[in-house]
């Protein structure tokens, strides 16, 4: 039985991701490849969040800005505006929030950015 409903999660998990693939173009294609189940939710859901923010460039090609389009609308905890740096030629990413430096995922910041 116990079985069964784990099983039941997962086809309902791979299921709402095959949405998501229809949709995402080739990064959320890339990204279902390499992530587990869980972890490409979370990247599709910092995707999605991506799309609230507008990257302006301070530093050709080297540092962006990363602004929520309605700061009155970002949680009090949350800053809405966050500094993003290419690194090594622009091979690498690193932003402010920190998730992609201390978790190795992109953060919605990072994937405005590269978009």
């Amino acid at each position: 039985m116990k079985y069964q409903l784990q099983l039941s999660i997962l086809t309902f998990m791979f299921m709402q991701n095959l949405k998501k693939l229809a949709t995402g173009g080739p990064l959320v294609v890339h990204a279902y490849k390499v992530y587990t189940l869980k972890v490409f939710a979370l990247f599709f859901e910092l995707k999605e969040q991506s799309e609230f923010y507008r990257a302006m460039e301070v530093v050709p090609g080297l540092a962006y800005v990363a602004e929520h389009y309605d700061l009155s609308r970002v949680q009090r905890w949350s800053k809405g505006r966050y500094a993003v740096q290419l690194l090594d030629s622009g091979t690498k990413f690193s932003c402010e929030c920190g998730l992609f430096d201390n978790f190795g995922l992109p953060c919605s910041h990072i994937l405005r950015v590269s978009s």
